[in-house]
This record gives C-alpha cells, structure tokens and sequence, in this order.
C-alpha cells in the first residue's frame, strides 16, 4: 500500500482509528447547564449546586464548567472533540458524505477537504485560508465503495487497492499491496504522485520528508514524515494473550488487537523506509525492495508516506526496535503499546507513549490536575505498574527512540504519579477514558515558568517483562481544577494603628503604643454579581536579644466581604526595643494567596517603645463619628460610609503631649500637610475634601520642641458616594412622552423633537436620546433639580453634537430673569456659565474648553461653592477654571436641550444625542467621573467582514466602512468548514499589499477604548512576528497587538509619538491559534488611569501605565494586519480577521466574554 495523509500546520491531519471514533461527548457536555460567562456561570453554579458549562470558554479542545464550591475545571482534550459549523458547537464527526459536486467530504472536521468520487477528478483537495494542497493519482480512479470514514478504490493496479481515509483533522491514503505479484508491477517501483500547493511552497526536508511552508513566515502549513512501509506480520504471538472489555464477563480469548491494517502496522509487523523525493510538483516513492523481495513478507503490504501537521495538543510513540522511527500521533492508530513487546514482534521492542497537552492557567492556582486517557488492552487481570512523567521538552514530527526528550533513560523527566490499572475499553471515544494519573504538580510547573503546553510521558514502570504490556488510546484529557486566590496584598494598604503604612529598616516606625495591624484584601473572584468571601492570615515574627530562635504568631480571622479590612491586635507582652516584623496573606477557604512579603517585597516592621513621643488624638464629627467621646491615639472607625466624596469633614488634632508645637498629616497618598497650633501643646482643625469612595487614610504625627516627632496615628474612615439627585439613562421606549430618572424624583416631560433610539452607535447596554434642534428638542422637569445653585452641583453626561459651530445648549436651570447656569457648545467649545445676577444681562461667570466634536464626548461641569471655583473638563482633556465671585439661586425647572433667553421665552436649542446625564447637588470628583463615563460603552465601529463594494467592506449600522487593499481578500467560504464567524473573513497573506484601515479616525487617544476582533494565523509566528491589529500615528504604531516571534501574543505601546521613540512591550503565555474562530482579542486602554490591557480569548495581561497619554493624531486610524515603525509598514499578518469592533469606554471582563460568544451580534 502507497500513502499520503495531508494535513495543515495547526489542524491535526493524522491518520484515523482502527474504526471510525464515537461521536459520543458533545451531547453529554450539552445535557449541563450553561451560562455565557464565568461570573454567570459560577453564580448559576452556586444557585444550582451543580457544575454549569462556561459557553465563552468552549473550543475544539477545551470546556470548562464553574464548581458549586467557587472553582472551575476545565478539560484540555488532546483531539477536537467538537468543531463549528455556521457559528454554532457540533460533535466532531469524520464521517465521509457524497456532495452534489461530486465529491466526499467530512460530516463535521476542522478542514475544508474534498476526496474523489472517482474518474479524473483530483484525489484529494484540501483548502485553507486560500492555501491549497492538491492530490492527484497518475491514473482515472474508480469510482469507490464508502466505510464510514473511508473510501476504498478497487484494484487501482492489478492486486492493488487505494484506501482513503479522512479524520476531523486531516487526511491520509495507502496503497494496499495483496499479493505478491503486485509487488512487482513496474507502476509501484517508482510511485509518481502529483503533488501542488496554491499558496504554499513545497520542499524535502532533511530527514527524508516533505513540507509545505506558508511563504510568508516560512513555517510549516504542511509537513511529512519520512515514508514507511508494513507488512501484515505473523497472525500468532504479539500481544494475542490479552484482555479488553469484554473478558471481563467471559473466558473468551480476545483476537490479537493489534494486526496490521490500512490505519497502521500491527506488533508483528515488520517495517521498512520508502523512499521520497520531491520535484517541481511531483512525489516520488520508491518502496523498499529488499521487504517486497523476502519470502517472509506476509501481505497484504502497505506503503505509507504520512503528513502530519502541528497543534498545541499532540502525541507520540517511541519504539526502542527503531531507535530512528517516528510515530507521531501514533501513525493514525487509536491506540498504542507501552512496554515490552510479548514474543514474536519481529524487530519492535520496548514502547513508550507522550502526550502534549495545553496549559493556559497563568495566575491560577491549580487544585488538582488529573491526566486521564482510555486502557484499552491489558496482559492479563494482574494489576501491574504504569508511571506517569513530566517530560523536559516538547515532542515534535521528528520525535524518536533515540531524541526522546528525557532521554532513553527518562533521567532528567520528572515522576508524577503511579497507578495500575486493569479496567479496559475495547474502543477509543471522546468521553471514555478510564484511568487517571496525578498530574497536578506538572500543571504548577507550567504555571510557575509561564508555560504554554506541557508534555507528559507514559511508560511502564517494569520494562523488561512483556507482561507488563498495556496499550493505551489518543484520547487523552488533562482535567485542571483552579481557582484564583486572593491577591498578594497592597502594602499600601497595609497599616499600623498608630504606626501608619507598612515600613521597612530604617523607615520602620517607633510606636509609644502596641499597634493594631491592619490589612485589606481581595479576591480576583469578586464581582458586582458575586461576593466573594475570605479570610486573613497575620503573622508576626521577632526574636529577642540574647536569642537566635524567632519567635512567630500566626493566628486567622473569620470570613469577610473581598474588599474588607481585617485586623489584629498585637498582644501587649511583645518586648519593647526589638525589631518586630509582620506580614499578612489572604485565603478563600480554598486557597491560600501569596504573603505579602513574598518575591522581592519586604515585610513591614516597627518597633514598640512606650518612652518615644505620644500619639495624638484625631477626631472628625463627620468622618469619625465613633470616635468623638475617645481621647486615646486609636482611631475607633465606624461600620458606616459616611459623608460623600467631594464634601467637605473637618478634622482636629489633640496631642497627648504639652509640648507639641507642630502636626505632620497626610491623607492618602496625597503629599504631606505641616499646621502649627496657635499655642504649644494646642489642638488644631483642618478641613479635607475626600477624593475617592471607600477606605480613606489619615496619618497624623504629633511634632515636638526638639522636632522629635510621634509615631503617626493611623485613621481609616468609609467615604460613601452620593449619588445624583437626577440621573436619565436616556433608555427609554421609541415614542415614550417621559424620558425616566431612574434616581426616582424627576421625569422629564419629552418635546416632539426628540427621539428614544439606539442609532447603531451603542450596544445593547446603551442607548441615547436624538434632539433634532428644532424649538421642540427639549426635556423639562415639573419642579427643581437643584434646590439652591448658590451651592456646589455638577452637571455630567455624555454629548453628541452635530454642529460644533451653532450655539446650542445642553443642560440648563431656569432662572426668575435667566437661566441659573447653562452647559452648551457655542463656535467649537464647550461653556460653562452663570449670571452674575438673577437679572436680565448684568453679566456672567462663564469658562470655555475647545473639544468640541461631533463625537460622543463626556462632559463634566462643576461648581465648588466653598472655593467659589467653576470649572469644565471635555472628555479626558485638562480641567479649565474660572472664578464665580457673585452668587445667584435659580429655583426652575431643569431643561436639557434649550435654555432660557432674556425677555423670556427659550433657544439654544439642541442638535445631536444625549445619553446618561446626571446632576449632582455636590462637587464631584475624578472616581466619580471615571465611573461615569466607564457606564456608556458607545460603539464607533463593528465589521463583521462578510461583503466587499468597490474596495470597502460595509460597517453594521452608522459603523463607516473598513477600506481593503486592493490585494487583501475578503473571503466567503461557500462551506462552514474554515469559517471564522458568520459567512465571511478577512485573508491576509503577510505581504506588504495585504492589510485593511479605518476610512476615518475612530479611536479618540484622549480618552478610554476598547477595540476587539477574532484572529487566526495561518502558520506559526515563531521566528516572524506579526501584527493583528495596531494604531496608526504619524512616526509609529501607537499601539500593536501581534503574535511575536517567540510564538506568543504580545502587547505593545509607545509612550509617545515621536520618531524613535521607546515601545513597552509585555508577552502573554498564550499560543496563537491556527484552528477554527482563532483567538478573540480585546485591546482595553483606560485614559484616566493611563492603563493598556490585552485580553487573549477572557485573560487579561497589564502593560505598565503609560507615563503619558499616547497622541498619534487627533482621531487615530486602525490598521488591520500590519503596524508602523517610523513611516515604513511591518509585521503584516499571515491570517485572519473577522468581527473587529471599536468602541469608545472601557469594557469589562463581563463585557469582553460576551463579546467573545460565538457568532454575529449587531446589537452589541
């Protein structure tokens, strides 16, 4: 038998199983509950107290279910266990079909094959990404009988027989030599195949094989073993005492399971090299004529050149009888041996098996982890030893006895765990596997070293006895149970009361009073649908003079709320005048987190001494209600969030001391205060607006006559966040007359001229109000918003504009004579302004900000009543001030989208969209502004890439459309085999001609995005980067998502855009994938913290915060399979694209993974 099995780098294109696999698994994982997300799936988990299916994280390869108990296991399989098909999940299926265009084709595989029915057609063509693998037989063939996964075709030569076989991954064909007559036909001495690649650049390899390279990176799309070739071998010995499923209720002999058969050689086979060469298209094999020649050749013979391809799961077998033989992924046979072979195998000896398998779980803990895989043949009942190893290298096509990773002697493998198994099942299918093996100390390996896969190895564990034989299926499964533990703890946040934050050595500080430790902890679990509970662990460590053993207390509190402060009161019998040490960690009643010492952090220390300077009192009847009858150093905080962010506490200082004639403060992280009493020994009242919601910090040393100064007094107080006294989402109903304030108090009555609508530019979790800028564009309240504007407010919303030039206003507060303020676009800028008297045109307090655009914009305008100050801030440009000296009290309706005029009467009226704005009766702060504008998520662009007009492809809804080179391919692929999502892709093939843009800027660099797509390479980076998607600035990239050339995704940036300027780039531990939708990518900048995020397929990686905000143009251009460094476009992809979107905000996690769910989704 002569054969070729084609398969594409990243799809496993091996030779299939002794009988066509069971399509048993996907069914069964469908029957379990299922949410979309991981925080919906573990609430649903909890509710249901049953494992629930994780829908975002579903592959070919991989399920996860979230557990009752909080955690998550998922399940790397090592062969596509299911496949897509027109954006939905099916069972894997290689099942061969007549198509009417007269070909065979897989039910449900990962690549788009087609086999001959017979005649002149070619044998076998396999698509990919527009790379095309054409084989063709020297002669017409007959039309063939189908057998499931197979087709065979009769007597292609006299005595000869060609068997075609196809697999969810691939494809293979042998020749089937019957007699020994055929071994003589002059047709098989010198075997002509035609073999061409469109796309693909076909070459010899070193080690006797055959490889089609992708032409842009030159790695492999298709590569070949060396051929081979096996007789039938002796039908006695081998492994004919055995046992398989059905001797356990019968005495019943099994039949030798390991014959020689058109999927592979048996045991007793003996095996031979073909010879191959390659030439301008045509395969040549020459099969070895000293075997077809030995009368002891039992036939039929097969003859079989193999293709095979790479993905990140794979395995292998090694056989000590041909030290120099590869048998990647088992030759195409279900199942293999590991042991000695019993009797008469001919020259096959002792056999070891290795599996490849993915571990994508960086920043996990890792529970458990089980290697699982299907017994499928054993000696006898005796339960005899099998081991399990981590391997320390990866296998790969060339693997053999002889460059085994390990080595022959396995010396430098780790061992995981042993079992002796005796159960056995008689076939191979996805969910049947039937012994386990501890594997959990691999999988924290492969975490700890930023592992991509790991590979593990099974031998037995007595090699010299053919007793000890088993075999075993390719069907193996790596079962992870993880979870995320705590966070290692902010030393910010770690406090001494009194002491203050967390010191170090010579910054420790000398406390007249034993301290209480205080830290706050969280858990990575915690969301707005899920609390998360834990749990600290202090310890604290000493030793005394004299002593060289440390003393250590280690003590635990209950559970609270992630988020929560947790405290310890030292005990008073520590010794004075000795370093004492301290550190703290977080546990989940599951996991244990780093402690906050670990890695290159320092424990905190201080040093108790009750001679030093005392402490003094702090008090605060906002902020610090509980503690106002107390006149000792400890803060007594309250249970309670008090006050409000951007309201004003005071807050006075008591020393303990008479001779105090200085106070030292710091709220925060904000820079230190130095106050004077008007009196040595005196108290002293500031005032301080708080900054940000949630825990405060205050620390207060008390400062001597001779400057010796205190340890700091250490006080944590809850700010609350008052909300607005009016708040309209402006996501009402199409022909709603009362635009809702979901704050309860103020519905505003709807003119004519305004509309409820999502205009395409927001997703589902956004919509917006269009005023159209005639006299009936308006909102009003029945009564006040704003009881006093004499007082703080702030106005905030998110503004479209249609004409920047026209003056129009948005927000307004009806006056006796005139509006009490008003927020409007006047000749390109945004204003603020009020009236300096409640009188018609006696002047007014006004600032202005340019910005203004036809963008959706945030706004935010305030008025600080204590510190008369108004100010304006457009989007995340600077905040412009001003003064407002004189005071006004406006007692009318509030008016969005128009303003009172003098003399009476309304103008200015509104032209553009208004979304989610708020009024607030206090000042507001940066936190609240960020929170704001992180609520509207507002879609610029979405490109599903499923048609094409005059070089564009069309953009859903008000999206403008994406420009193509003019050789890049928008491709509709007329199968659902190779399809991305939907019915089309983008192609690119890495050339300088292949790449798509944005017609128009969409991403605003002043302020937050989020651009997404889905990305599949064609072939490996490794050794040539290339770039998924960038954005464009006049000297570089700003910013590029690439695959780079260590074979990982990466993220990089500037920090700016001049020429040569410096990139920052962070690497994830994630392979790019070459199968199915690829890898779903979501670039995240937040452009108040500064921060770029890279989430691969829900997993996030941060790049350091930018030191400032990156500018590369006013509204920066998308590129599409390419980026700039200078002027001069690199790194363009060979791959790729579909369902690129781009929104201004930043989306979350909750938000990415719905994003991530397979299939088209124009309402988002």
């Amino acid at each position: 038998m002569v054969g070729l099995a084609g398969l594409l780098a990243g799809f496993a294109f091996v030779q299939p199983p002794e009988s066509p696999p069971a399509t048993e698994p996907v069914a069964a994982v469908e029957e379990s509950p299922v949410r979309d997300t991981e925080a919906e799936a573990l609430l649903a988990a909890r509710a249901l107290n049953r494992p629930v299916e994780v829908l975002a994280e579903r592959s070919e390869y991989r399920d996860v279910y979230a557990q009752p108990d909080g955690t998550l296991i998922a399940n790397e399989h090592n062969q596509a266990v299911r496949v897509l098909q027109n954006d939905a999940w099916v069972p894997s299926d290689a099942t061969l079909v007549a198509h009417p265009d007269g070909t065979y084709r897989p039910t449900a595989a990962l690549l788009d094959m087609r086999l001959s029915a017979g005649g002149t057609t070619p044998l076998m063509v396999a698509e990919r990404d527009s790379r095309v693998m054409t084989l063709t037989w020297p002669n017409p063939l007959p039309i063939p009988t189908v057998n499931g996964d197979q087709l065979v075709y009769p007597e292609v030569f006299r005595d000869v027989d060609l068997v075609a076989i196809a697999t969810v991954e691939g494809f293979s064909h042998v020749l089937v030599l019957k007699t020994p007559e055929a071994a003589n036909l002059p047709e098989l001495q010198n075997l002509r195949l035609g073999v061409t690649g469109q796309g693909l650049t076909i070459e010899e390899t070193e080690d006797g094989g055959i490889v089609a390279l992708d032409p842009a990176t030159g790695n492999p799309v298709m590569e070949a073993d060396a051929p081979t070739m096996w007789d039938s071998g002796s039908q006695e010995g081998g492994e004919a005492i055995g046992l398989r499923e059905r001797e356990r209720t019968s005495t019943t002999v099994a039949e030798d399971p390991n014959g020689a058969s058109a999927r592979g050689p048996g045991e007793t086979s003996r095996v031979a090299p073909v010879g191959l060469a390659y030439s301008e298209g045509t395969l040549r094999l020459t099969p070895d004529a000293v075997m077809l020649a030995d009368p002891d050749t039992t036939y039929p013979v097969y003859v079989d050149p193999v293709w095979q391809g790479s993905t990140n799961s794979a395995w292998a077998m090694v056989d000590s009888g041909y030290p120099s033989e590869e048998y990647w992924k088992f030759d195409g046979k279900r199942h293999e041996r590991i042991g000695l072979c019993p009797n008469s195998c001919n020259n096959s000896k002792v056999k070891r098996l290795f599996y490849r398998l993915a571990t994508p779980y960086a920043g996990k803990t890792i529970l458990e982890a089980t290697f699982r895989v299907t017994l499928q043949h054993v000696y006898n009942t005796t339960a005899r030893a099998a081991a399990l190893y981590l391997m320390p290298g990866p296998i790969a096509t060339s693997t053999n006895w002889s460059n085994q990773p390990g080595g022959s002697s396995w010396s430098s493998a780790t061992h995981l765990d042993t079992n002796s198994p005796t159960r056995v099942q008689s076939n191979c299918t996805a969910t049947n596997q039937n012994t386990e093996w501890n594997a959990k100390a691999a999988v924290q390996q492969a975490v700890a070293k930023g592992w991509s896969s790991i590979t593990l190895g099974l031998k037995s564990v007595n090699e010299g006895d053919s007793t000890h034989t088993k075999r075993f299926c390719d069907n193996a499964v790596l079962s992870v149970r993880y979870n995320r533990a705590p966070l290692i703890p902010n030393q910010s946040e770690l406090l001494l009361s009194p002491g203050g934050i967390c010191a170090y050595g010579a910054v420790a500080p000398l406390t007249s009073e034993v301290p209480r430790l205080d830290a706050t902890l969280r858990d990575p679990d915690h969301s707005s649908s899920h609390t998360e509970q834990v749990q600290a662990e202090f310890r604290v460590t000493y030793t005394l003079k004299g002593s060289s053993t440390p003393t250590v207390l280690q003590v635990k509190t209950g559970f609270k709320a992630s988020g929560s402060r947790f405290s310890y009161a030292v005990p008073k019998t520590i010794p004075q005048n000795v370093t004492i040490s301290w550190d703290v960690r977080g546990g989940d009643g599951v996991s244990w987190g780093p402690w906050s010492s670990d890695g290159s952090r320092n424990v905190c220390q201080f040093v108790y001494d009750a001679t030093s300077p005392k402490v003094p009192d702090v008090d605060s009847p906002e902020y610090l209600p509980d503690d106002s009858t107390d006149t000792t150093p400890e803060c007594i905080d309250s249970a309670d969030w008090l006050g409000s962010l951007g309201v004003q506490g005071s807050f006075t200082f008591t020393p303990a001391d008479t001779d105090v004639v200085e106070y030292e403060y710091i709220f925060n992280d904000e820079p230190s205060v130095r106050v004077k009493p008007t009196a040595s020994g005196a108290p002293v009242t500031i005032r301080w607006t708080p900054k940000k919601e949630g825990p405060n910090n205050l620390f207060v040393k008390a400062i001597d006559a001779a400057k010796r100064a205190s340890a700091p007094a250490t006080c944590t107080f809850r700010v609350g966040k008052r909300p607005p006294v009016a708040q309209w989402p402006m996501a009402d109903a199409a022909g709603e007359p009362r635009a809702n304030d979901i704050r309860g108090s103020h519905d505003a009555t709807v003119g004519s001229g305004v509309s409820f609508a999502s205009t395409n530019n927001f997703g589902e979790w956004d919509r917006a109000a269009i005023f159209d800028g005639t006299s009936n564009a308006y909102m009003v309240t029945d009564t006040s918003v704003l009881t006093n504007t004499s007082q703080s407010f702030a106005v905030t919303g998110w503004f479209r504009v249609d004409d920047v030039n026209r003056r129009q206003v948005a927000v307004s507060q009806d006056g006796t004579g005139e509006s009490g303020f008003s927020l409007g676009v006047d000749q390109g800028k945004w204003f603020f302004r009020m009236p300096t008297s409640d009188v018609i045109n006696l002047g007014e307090w006004k600032v202005m900000a340019g910005g203004a655009t036809t963008h959706w914009t945030f706004v935010t305008a305030i008025f600080d009543g204590p510190n008369r100050k108004i100010s304006l801030q457009v989007g995340n440009n600077p905040v412009v001030e001003g003064e407002r000296r004189s005071l006004t009290r406006a007692r009318g309706a509030l008016q969005l989208g128009r303003q009172t005029y003098a003399g009476g009467g309304y103008s200015d009226f509104w032209k553009g969209g208004m979304a989610d704005v708020s009024v607030f009766d206090r000042p507001i702060v940066a936190e609240d502004s960020t929170g704001l504008q992180k609520q509207l998520l507002v879609r610029k662009a979405y490109w599903q890439l499923n048609d094409q007009t005059a070089g564009q492809s069309p953009g859903v809804g008000n999206s403008p459309p994406l420009a193509l080179s003019q050789q890049s391919l928008l491709v509709k692929t007329p199968t659902p085999i190779g399809r991305m999502v939907g019915t089309g892709h983008l192609e690119l093939k890495g050339r300088s001609d292949h790449y798509a843009q944005s017609t128009n800027g969409l991403v605003d660099p002043t302020g937050s995005f989020t651009l997404t797509a889905r990305v599949r390479l064609t072939s490996s980076s490794q050794n040539h980067a290339m770039t998924a998607f960038s954005i464009k600035g006049p000297n570089n990239s700003a910013v590029i998502v690439r695959a780079n050339s260590q074979g990982k995704w990466e993220l990089a940036a500037t920090t700016d855009d001049t020429a040569g300027a410096v990139f920052l780039a962070q690497a994830t531990d994630q392979t790019p994938r070459t199968v199915g939708a690829g890898d779903h990518l979501a670039l995240v900048y937040d452009g108040y913290s500064r921060q770029l995020t890279l989430w691969v397929e829900g997993v996030s990686t941060e790049l350091e915060p930018l030191t400032v905000p990156f500018k590369p143009t006013s509204m920066s251009n998308i590129q599409l399979g390419r980026s700039f460094l200078g002027t001069t476009a690199g790194e363009h992809l060979s791959g790729n694209i579909d369902e690129v979107r781009v929104y201004n905000g930043v989306a979350d996690k909750i938000k990415i993974d719905k994003l991530r769910l397979i299939g088209e989704a124009p309402t988002i």
